[in-house]
């Protein structure tokens, strides 16, 4: 054994003790990062509500006209809530025609406005221009997130070293003295020379390490930029982390669900394992899973945007944990590619891609379970034995299913009866119409949807929601996702020039409604569309912003139009040819594009299953004929991840069918919504828009009617 000199031994112990305190350090320091980012969230929060009430004048005291004199705080210098919140009763009453009875309402008044305004106020980090508060909130997360492996890793080398690193570190102590180690008896040196041998290897091997505690003190000391920059990329986990440390702005209210406070307290009870899904759930998200999974059929009409296939993942995962081994997801083509890669980034499944009559692809699934991933067109043609039961299948836009006469809608019925737990998804499933929803419900609970079709035509909100509850779940953007930036949406209106208006006029004439549609678009020389120039000015804008574009049109026409004008900035065109493969290729391609990009797209074809975060500028180039595809197309950036206010420009010509399109569309938006979203129509309103569709002219052939009547009255 090498024997071992003083100095050696003093180098060695100080190395030794620098590596275990550098362990120790990483290992101690989740505690204190925690609190780290609750302090930091809450002087994020205390700098919103500073802004708040520095924007709410003075003048807001003398809302309720308790004869507040607001004039005398003024001359004092007190001109908002914000200078008015600190003020004591002694300071309110030491200025002059303020007496005690007016300083308790202004005190009574204060208090109550700054708790209204803290459990209102809407707080989300802003990257756009980010106050100091953005800033430090998102490196202690990013601190916090980036520390998370490497503790790991700290934790299990300084539990496996350091008791016998210490010991050995104190047999070695006796060494420093040269005195003592003079007289030392043999066993003892030799006991120290085999310390000292042991401790060395023990720092040649992961002890010694400083990779670690490098990238832990580097991960401490990164600058704020590439915090925010990291930020952007990554927002879910950060806002997860928000959450995991009991520092969430969410406003999910799970009570306003309709659920009975019995059944709710027993869905909030229910146990999930969820070993094998590779991501971790919002809150909102969690509560979705185990009402899909207690109440085993059910529908989920989240709101665009909310992560309904990632919770469609989790249950099925919940389900193979209490023992389930196959499951089926049925989907629109467009989405098929999408779904079988989701499933197999989050979750360990086997997928199996069933096309058509694949019994070889069936037969598979069968053998040897997993998520089998079909298409409505193919379910027609499945065969499965008469016994053969599976845990969960799942449907994807369900609203696909709404005729009951379709192929399609049987063909999904009789597999339904194959199915222990169905889940039918759709952040639109009504089109407007309550009948179709109750169809829906038919085949998930009969007597659920027996129940529902005596109470539908009623105004009463509380009792049909109650009624659906149990098999209905719906979240908006604005119940869950608070953090979500802005979403501001702009009509960009546009004067028809003269070759415009002759084109418009001979297109209203011919009463081709996709004709009339594409006015301002259907000129023969790009540069003489107005349309086509304000789409050029706001892409150029968003390019100075360090914004990507999403343009949508119904028409591959104007399309092929935009691409022109656009030119290199744009990617591949995205049509209903291009395959759901390939769409997702060019969206990938999109995202590692430079800021300024467009991308063109179809909007039946490219407003479903895709997510397009990375872009915060939507452009309609013209109006819609369903609110529901807008808003279908919104979400694809407009949802969780996305971390820019989303600017949604609805290009407009003046005085054109687009006026008369734009009143539809808010008509049947507010038609959905009052249903979608409080579950509740009123006999009323349902009778008109029934009546309306059953016309034997349509909406379409009155509003062409109408719009050349207005032209021929206007050439006269």
């Amino acid at each position: 054994m090498a024997k071992i000199e003083r100095p050696d031994v003093n180098n060695l112990i100080s190395l030794a003790k620098a590596q275990l305190a550098g362990f120790k350090n990483i290992v101690d320091s989740e505690s204190k990062e925690i609190e780290a980012v609750r302090l930091c969230a809450q002087n994020l929060f205390d700098d919103r509500l500073k802004t708040a009430l520095q924007a709410m004048e003075v003048e807001h005291l003398s809302k309720g006209k308790q004869g507040i004199r607001v004039a005398l705080l003024r001359e004092k210098g007190y001109n908002n809530m914000w200078q008015i919140k600190d003020l004591s009763f002694a300071q309110i009453c030491s200025i002059e025609g303020l007496g005690e009875q007016s300083a308790r309402k202004i005190l009574d008044i204060t208090k109550q406005t700054v708790e209204n305004t803290k459990e209102n106020l809407r707080v989300r980090i802003n990257i756009d221009c980010p106050a100091k508060a953005d800033e430090d909130l998102v490196k202690a997360i990013y601190i916090m997130i980036k520390n998370q492996s490497l503790r790991a890793d700290a934790k299990r080398i300084y539990n496996a070293q350091a008791k016998d690193a210490t010991a050995e570190i104190e047999a070695l102590k006796k060494a420093k003295n040269g005195l003592s180690w003079l007289f030392a008896s043999k066993s003892k040196k030799e006991k120290a020379e085999y310390s000292a041998n042991s401790l060395k290897a023990r720092l040649s091997g992961e002890l010694g390490s400083v990779e670690l505690i490098d990238s832990f003190k580097a991960n401490n000391n990164v600058p704020s930029s590439l915090c925010i920059a990291d930020f952007a990329q990554n927002s879910v986990a950060y806002y997860l982390a928000l959450e995991q440390v009991g520092k969430s702005w969410g406003k999910e209210n799970v009570s306003d669900t309709g659920l009975s406070s019995e059944l709710l307290k027993v869905i909030e009870a229910h146990p999930l394992n969820l070993e094998g899904l590779k991501a971790t759930l919002r809150s909102y998200q969690t509560f979705g899973v185990k009402y899909i999974v207690h109440q085993k059929r059910s529908l989920l009409g989240d709101e665009m945007g909310l992560g309904k296939t990632m919770q469609a993942i989790a249950s099925m995962c919940a389900l193979k944990n209490e023992g389930k081994h196959h499951f089926m997801v049925v989907c629109p083509a467009s989405v098929l590619i999408n779904w079988c890669r989701e499933i197999v980034k989050f979750s360990d499944f086997e997928v199996t891609k069933v096309h058509g009559g694949d019994e070889e692809s069936l037969l598979h699934w069968r053998k040897n379970g997993g998520v089998a991933v079909t298409t409505y067109e193919s379910i027609s043609r499945f065969e499965l034995p008469e016994k053969f039961k599976f845990g969960m299948l799942v449907a994807d836009e369900a609203h696909y299913v709404k005729n009951p006469e379709a192929k399609r809608t049987k063909a999904l019925a009789s597999i339904l009866s194959k199915a222990e737990g169905v889940l039918f998804m759709s952040g639109t499933p009504l089109e407007n119409k309550v009948e179709e929803m109750c169809f829906l419900v038919s085949l998930l609970n009969k007597e659920i949807s027996e129940e529902i079709e005596k109470v539908k035509y009623i105004s009463s909100a509380q009792q049909f929601r109650s009624e659906l509850a149990p098999v209905y779940l719906r979240r908006t953007r604005e119940d869950v996702l608070t953090e979500l930036p802005e979403l501001v949406e702009k009509e960009q209106w546009c004067e028809l020039n003269e070759i415009e208006g002759k084109a418009y006029h001979q297109a209203v004439m011919s009463e081709n409604f996709m004709a009339i549609r594409q006015v301002s678009w259907n000129v023969s020389d790009i540069k003489n569309s107005t349309k086509a120039q304000r789409l050029l000015e706001l892409c150029d804008k968003a390019k100075e912003e360090g914004r990507k574009v999403i343009v949508f049109s119904f028409f591959r026409e104007t399309l092929r139009k935009a691409e022109e004008l656009l030119k290199d900035r744009c990617m591949e065109v995205i049509t209903g040819e291009v395959s759901p493969q390939r769409r997702q290729e060019i969206v990938d391609e999109f995202g590692k594009a430079e800021n300024g990009a467009v991308l063109i797209s179809q909007v039946q074809a490219g407003g479903t299953g895709i997510n397009i975060q990375c872009a915060s500028v939507i452009i309609f180039c013209e109006p819609q004929t369903k609110p529901s595809i807008e808003n279908q197309a919104i979400s694809r950036a407009y949802r969780m991840g996305q971390v820019r206010d989303v600017l949604v420009y609805r290009l407009l010509s003046d005085e054109t069918v687009d006026e008369r399109m734009l009143e539809i569309l808010s008509t049947k938006q507010e038609a959905f919504d009052s249903f979608a979203d409080k579950s509740v129509v009123g006999e009323e309103a349902l009778q008109i828009e029934e009546a309306k569709e059953s016309k034997d002219e349509s909406w379409i052939t009155n509003m062409v009617k109408a719009e050349k009547e207005r032209l021929l009255t206007n050439t006269i």
